[in-house]
């Protein structure tokens, strides 16, 4: 299919079509061949550009896509239609998704996480800026497929299971949440607290009719008013997202993450953007993406390491 993707003239990016591609290899999930960028300079930020879909008005959570290297997740804050929107990574619109069955009282995190060889995305609908919210709620969903033919006429996608929470010490505002696939936890880090608090609930808990309880791990003492999370494909890093800074955490294999957050990050230097609200790895760990909550929506990366030769 060949997909409209508007540059922006304003920071040296031209107009341009580009011919998405999408083949189906036997046994093996299509491939969107968008490919991301091979990083050249370790720590380089580079201007993207802006999202082209103008209904993402209201960016609050980015994930990397684990089907197709060159596409993001993305979905818009609370009050808005519970859509999973799909982009490319140079901003182009890939299309929209519905999630039937959600509602989206206030989604504030996105996060994709791979489980026995199924592609996964959790939306979390956390937010909770009063601190009054009885329970939060998690949605799972399988990523969608993107074929040949496109989306089709609004698609619709079913939720794999859902998680209804409550934190063990009262309601908490949330707004940065990452995936730790290794041990099938979902990481929850405070925004309104001083210092933020890192919790932690399963994956998928025991008896999907009860209302799970999410645990504290410990504070972090490095930042304040975390804005969003995410995890690296290895699970090895994570980088966190404030409203004027992002930091790269390292762990060992065999060190937990109440840890490795309690150790000093690495600051990633790139320029505040206004209400900056979703960050994440890209697709094989080397950089990280920031948009945040404003129109137009801009994208930047932030280029981690070169490939390995």
């Amino acid at each position: 299919m060949q997909l409209k993707i508007s540059g922006s003239t304003e920071f040296g990016l031209k107009t341009q079509t580009v011919i998405a591609v999408i083949i189906a290899f036997a046994g093996c999930a299509p491939g969107l061949m968008i490919a991301e960028p091979t990083p050249k300079v370790v720590g380089e930020t580079v201007w993207v550009g802006h999202l082209a879909n103008q209904q993402i008005s209201e960016a609050s959570g980015l994930a990397s896509s684990g089907l197709y290297p060159g596409a993001l997740w993305v979905i818009n804050d609370g009050g808005n239609d519970p859509l999973l929107y799909t982009i490319g990574v140079d901003g182009s619109d890939l299309g929209a998704f519905r999630v039937e069955g959600a509602g989206n009282d206030d989604w504030e995190a996105l996060a994709y996480f791979r489980l026995q060889d199924t592609a996964y995305l959790l939306i979390a609908d956390v937010g909770d800026n009063w601190q009054q919210r009885k329970t939060g709620t998690f949605y799972v969903v399988e990523e969608p497929r993107i074929t040949a033919t496109g989306l089709g006429n609004e698609p619709v996608i079913g939720i794999a299971w859902q998680i209804d929470f409550t934190y063990e010490d009262g309601p908490r505002d949330c707004e940065a949440v990452a995936v730790d696939t290794a041990n099938l936890r979902v990481l929850l880090l405070t925004k309104s607290s001083l210092p933020p608090v890192l919790y932690e609930l399963p994956l998928k808990p025991a008896d999907p009719d009860t209302t799970a309880l999410a645990r504290r791990l410990t504070t972090i003492p490095h930042f304040s008013r975390p804005t969003a999370m995410d995890i690296a494909p290895d699970g090895l890093s994570a980088a966190v997202l404030t409203y004027s800074n992002a930091y790269l955490f390292s762990r060992g294999q065999k060190e937990d993450w109440a840890a490795a957050f309690n150790k000093r990050p690495r600051p990633l230097n790139f320029n505040q953007l206004n209400q900056q609200e979703a960050i994440c790895f890209g697709f094989y760990g080397k950089s990280v993406y920031v948009t945040s909550e404003q129109l137009p929506a801009p994208l930047v990366r932030i280029d981690l390491e070169t490939e390995a030769n």
